[in-house]
């Protein structure tokens, strides 16, 4: 019962979702299937019809060919409208409604995704749970495709079913027996016939590593220096056997619903020919009834075959479908109206924290007690060694994490769904861990302001900011050229710091009242770093900004220092007063002085 509530909910859940998606492609394959479906049982009402005049004229001698030309000429439309009938089949319903619900679903799952919490995202339960719903996004369209095949053919199979009964109570119980035997059939053996992609994805994604791995560069020269090929076979023998194993259990059960399908259709036409036989040699039956009958009897087989196919379809597309319903229901969410309603409570003070903790896994704390704030228009630099939590902290301020303890505001508002949002909405960010897209070089700075996708002179500006604007120089396609290789052969490979400096040129297009610079001169050499400094500097223009680095050369240019250490906030403070504290930062900042010699030199 508690299979049966959860198969109920999901279909409807599907069915409302397909609606919003596109009503009237399922209302008007829906309706029109139906109207197609009854004319198999209006056909074998004018079949008897001719072959009763025919069987009359042949008895009695009485009649002529115009008493039979009607009945003739409509079987003749009819059977050619049965025909053009057949070709709306599970394949042609599922081409009609693939744009809408294949694409449909996809949009939708894309959408849920973008609500996700970051943190929900790197939890590899839900991240493993998202890769196999967002792998069977068609199964939306093969449920509402073969779910409406099979209310089509329900409804010729029960008007076929009312033929039998008006001329036969035997034949409809036969009929009737062998619907509901196949049914029966199909709703048993269900679970086997469902193709779950879990499974077989955990099982090939071995096999695909094994077998790809003598393709993958690094690997391949592991595998020929150390003389692992037969090993890395085996491996790869063993993996398969696992895939192939899933395959051939599959078809097995294919095999062996097929065949049982059949034996009850074998079972069923023998019975109704056994009887129909001795009818008609009884005298009890006409031959007209008979043919009748029995072209009745082909007819319910043929549409229990496409009941049987339609069910099994639809019933592996509602499998996929329960998967998705229970991931997008399970999956914390923000909300979708992230900047609505947002008032300040502060003029003054952009970010407030108030002793603020924060733990990945929910047990080892990152970051410690930590109490600051951040007023409009400063620009602050936060310090410390890789791994003291810079980057952590300021996925907090950007609201991708909440803290595990204390209190963090924006604009004197506590964190919750819409201040994230709004938070969102006015902060341009450089990831340290920044992504260089499938796209061409304008579009990859470009992306920093969608909206100035086009304008060419702005973003050679960024490029300028960000030491970007010498690349295009190097491309045969200039702005235009394809960055990556994955997607385009003949993209473009950049080296770490050309990358980093398209990403900070992207973060150059925003024009945002708050700046986050995340490491955005890591790659670069200390003079190149301080350049990629002054020009941030330059962007800053007034506004509010928090520039991060393990390298501390550029604090000098911030109004105030953060100094993280081990997820603690250890100072706080201007340059000057740090130095003369003798902390952690000066230290710091004396062991790197010679880092930037030259610079100093080169401006005096």
């Amino acid at each position: 019962m508690k299979k049966l509530a959860e198969n109920i909910r999901t279909i409807g859940w599907s069915v409302k979702l397909a609606l919003q998606i596109n009503a009237g492609v399922f209302w008007l394959w829906g309706t029109l299937g139906i109207g197609l479906s009854v004319l198999p049982s209006i056909a074998l009402y004018f079949n008897r019809r001719t072959v009763s005049i025919l069987s009359a004229f042949l008895r009695t001698g009485t009649g002529t060919f115009g008493d039979v030309l009607p009945s003739v000429i409509s079987l003749g439309i009819i059977l050619t409208a049965v025909g053009l009938s057949k070709r709306v089949n599970g394949n042609f319903l599922y081409f009609i409604m693939y744009d809408s619900y294949y694409f449909g679903l996809e949009e939708y799952m894309m959408d849920v995704v973008k609500r996700i919490e970051l943190k929900t995202l790197m939890d590899k339960k839900y991240r493993d749970e998202h890769w196999s719903v967002m792998g069977r996004c068609g199964a939306l369209a093969d449920f509402m495709s073969s779910g409406c095949l099979f209310l089509t053919k329900l409804t010729g199979a029960v008007s076929l079913l009312f033929v039998a009964a008006r001329i036969s109570w035997v034949i409809f119980a036969f009929s009737s027996l062998y619907i509901a035997a196949v049914l029966v059939l199909n709703i048993l053996t269900a679970d086997r016939l469902r193709w779950d992609g879990r499974v077989y994805n955990e099982a090939s994604r071995l096999a695909d590593y094994y077998q790809e791995s003598v393709m993958e560069p690094g690997a391949a020269k592991e595998l020929r220096v150390y003389d692992l090929g037969a090993e890395t076979l085996h491996k790869w023998e063993n993996a398969y056997e696992k895939v192939e194993k899933i395959d051939r259990q599959y078809v097995k059960n294919r095999q062996i619903v097929a065949f049982f399908s059949s034996l009850v259709f074998y079972i069923f036409i023998a019975a109704m020919m056994v009887y129909c036989i001795y009818q008609v040699a009884d005298g009890r039956m006409s031959v007209d009834v008979f043919l009748m009958l029995y072209a009745c009897g082909l007819s319910i087989s043929e549409v229990v075959q496409v009941l049987s196919s339609s069910f099994q379809e639809a019933d592996r597309g509602l499998y996929f479908l329960n998967l998705q319903r229970k991931f997008v229901q399970a999956v914390p969410q923000t909300a979708a109206d992230w900047d609505e309603g947002f008032v300040p409570a502060e003029a003054d003070t952009v970010f407030r924290a108030d002793n603020i903790s924060f733990s990945y896994d929910g047990q080892t704390e990152v970051l410690h007690d930590l109490t600051f704030e951040i007023k409009k228009g400063e620009t602050i630099a936060l310090v410390g060694v890789n791994g003291s939590g810079k980057t952590t902290l300021v996925k907090l301020l950007i609201g991708l994490f909440s803290p595990t303890k204390g209190r963090l505001s924006f604009y004197g508002r506590p964190y919750d769904s819409r201040t994230r949002g709004a938070v969102i909405q006015r902060v341009g960010m450089f990831f340290q861990d920044f992504h260089i897209f499938h796209a061409t070089l304008r579009e990859n700075v470009g992306f920093g302001d969608i909206k100035s996708l086009a304008q060419i002179r702005r973003i050679k500006l960024a490029m300028e900011k960000g030491g970007a604007d010498k690349l295009p120089d190097r491309f045969p396609k200039g702005m235009e050229q394809w960055l990556l290789r994955d997607v385009i052969k003949d993209g473009a490979m950049l080296s770490g710091g050309e990358k980093q400096r398209v990403a900070v040129s992207r973060a150059h297009m925003s024009d945002k009242e708050i700046l986050i610079f995340d490491e955005p001169a890591a790659a670069l050499d200390p003079i190149a770093e301080m350049k990629q400094f002054h020009a941030i500097r330059e962007k800053i223009e007034g506004r509010t900004a928090v520039l991060i680095s393990h390298r501390v050369g550029f604090a000098r240019l911030a109004d105030r220092i953060l100094v993280l250490d081990a997820g603690h906030l250890v100072e706080n403070g201007s340059h000057d007063s740090l130095m003369q504290k003798n902390g952690i930062y000066a230290g710091f900042f004396r062991e790197q002085a010679q880092w930037y010699e030259t610079e100093e030199t080169a401006d005096e």
